[in-house]
């Protein structure tokens, strides 16, 4: 056991954070959906996106002054926000670009608005895209076919301001015009565009799963098709495929997977250091109403070929031996997703974390508890370099998704109302994770009860964030060192809590964005770390 530990596990010490950190001017309390962008000249805008005031725009200097402060004055969005998604926010061409996602009697519309990065005022608001009309058959296929609800999907190219839009018009009639891809240049203005079928049109269904963009010479899509056994038979494949600059049709690459799965979902992550994508397939290989197993495989693309590496999945055998002889844990280690990362030597780091769904009485999912969680890194071959676990117990309301650290990154908000309190409890208890050259942070906030807890004893339910205080972890070098951000708690009200969703890592100044909230006086803060 002592071997194991040695290898597999880290060294654990509680210390206060002494890096760099500025604060803003203390501001009331958000009430609202936020994110932070920290821009290439070092401006940050911090937006609000609050339930009956519209959406407010702070604007911070180099020096972390405030330059400026105001509602955006739109036209096309009410101040009460209801209903909606928030497909992205990024920076493009030196402004704050958002895409807002709502409906117009029952059909969805993607809203483009761009923010001058140097005055935070609004330069535009344009409609760009829409869907076809939901109707009741389609909202009943939705609930009960497994069919996906219509989405428009934006995905930008992390290393250039290039975008994709993809239009999932789920419930077109014609296969051909179920997903669309838009490829966008820096200036807002479509250089490409097609329509995406199966090879042969032999599928009547396809589902849209992931997409990556490479400047202004392709998009890369992953796909589902399949048909059921009304429509030709239980038969699917999945597939990768690059829609070149200046082709109309795509280039697809078949994926050695024929089994039909009612369910299937993916995601992908660039590779910046190896030049590939990560791609991530799960797989429903059982359900039985809300309680589904699942089948996890990895696999390396390279993105300019679609040259396929060999698929792999994560091996949890040193988790839960780590588990078992450390945490003093009874059951296997079977995390969801949280999160996927690329660390300076072109290792994934995944981040898995045990969760556990809780039933209404004939309501349905009424809540989720989130666990212990595991940070393994895994080489682009698929072999285990290094296991890490963290003790944690969270509750929050409603239903929780798989990768959500990575989506917390982009600015993507769900399509629930602003009265769904998991969407609020979420934003706090979100696990933020940043890799620079030096190291791998992990950013939460827990109680001091929980940190100063040995691993072998499982962690106190955390239920309200106004008890817990903003920590975080440091994973280099095979070990995994834990801190509090502000210092250790003094009591139970001397703890700063961070809104970690709303955060941003600025890689060439090195810097951290967050919130950070003192309960005690219900003030907050634009906090600024130094992230070596």
């Amino acid at each position: 056991m002592k071997k194991i530990i040695l290898l597999f596990m880290t060294v654990m010490t509680l210390q206060s954070f002494s890096q760099k950190q500025d604060k803003s001017a203390a501001f009331e309390e958000p009430l609202g959906w936020c994110k932070l962008v920290q821009l290439k000249n070092n401006n940050t805008v911090f937006l609000e996106f609050t339930k009956k005031e519209g959406i407010n725009v702070t604007l911070f200097d180099a020096g972390r002054k405030k330059i400026s402060s105001d509602k955006l004055a739109l036209t096309m969005i009410e101040d009460k926000l209801g209903y909606y998604i928030i497909s992205g926010i990024y920076e493009i061409a030196g402004d704050v670009v958002v895409f807002y996602q709502k409906g117009e009697d029952r059909t969805p519309i993607l809203i483009r608005l761009i923010i001058d990065g140097k005055t935070g005022k609004l330069k535009s608001e344009e409609k760009i895209a829409e869907l076809n009309k939901i109707t009741t058959g389609d909202a009943y296929a939705a609930a009960f076919g497994d069919v996906d609800m219509p989405d428009l999907k934006i995905v930008k190219d992390p290393e250039s301001d290039y975008y994709a839009l993809i239009r999932y018009n789920t419930f077109a009639p014609e296969t051909k015009d179920r997903i669309e891809v838009l490829h966008y240049d820096p200036q807002h203005k479509v250089i490409n565009k097609a329509n995406y079928t199966a090879p042969g049109n032999k599928y009547k269904y396809t589902k849209y799963l992931s997409a990556y963009v490479h400047k202004d010479d392709y998009v890369v899509i992953g796909t589902y098709g399949f048909n059921t056994k009304k429509s030709g038979g239980e038969d699917a494949r999945f597939y990768v495929s690059q829609l070149a600059k200046g082709k109309t049709s795509f280039v697809q690459k078949e994926l050695a997977y024929s089994d039909f799965y009612k369910g299937a979902r993916g995601h992908f992550i660039y590779n910046n250091v190896k030049g590939t994508i990560n791609m991530v397939l799960i797989t429903d290989v059982q359900v039985k109403g809300d309680n589904r197993k699942y089948d996890i495989v990895f696999q390396s693309i390279n993105p300019t070929t679609l040259q396929l590496e060999k698929p792999y999945k994560i091996d949890y055998s040193k988790a839960n031996e780590i588990y078992k002889n450390n945490f003093n844990r009874k059951y296997d280690f079977e995390g969801m997703i949280q999160g996927t990362f690329v660390d300076k030597s072109g290792n994934l780091i995944v981040l898995s974390q045990n969760t556990t769904i809780k039933y209404g009485n004939g309501s349905g999912i009424v809540g989720t508890f989130l666990g212990d969680f595991a940070l393994i890194t895994i080489s682009p071959e698929g072999k285990i370099i290094n296991t890490a676990l963290v003790p944690a117990n969270v509750y929050v309301s409603g239903k929780h998704k798989e990768f959500n650290c990575n989506d917390i990154r982009t600015g993507y908000r769900p399509a629930d109302s602003w009265d769904d309190p998991g969407l609020a409890s979420e934003q706090y208890f979100a696990i933020d994770v940043v890799t620079t050259e030096n190291s791998n942070y992990i950013f939460f906030n827990n109680t001091k009860e929980n940190m100063e807890l040995p691993d072998s004893e499982e962690p106190r339910l955390v239920k309200a964030i106004s008890a817990t205080a903003a920590v975080k972890y440091t994973y280099s070098s095979n070990t995994l060192k834990k801190e509090y951000l502000f210092g250790v708690p003094k009591d139970k009200k001397d703890n700063e809590f961070c809104n970690f969703s709303s955060s941003d890592y600025n890689a060439a100044a090195k810097s951290y964005a967050t919130i950070v909230t003192d309960p005690k006086t219900k003030k907050s803060s634009v906090l600024w770390l130094k992230l070596d």
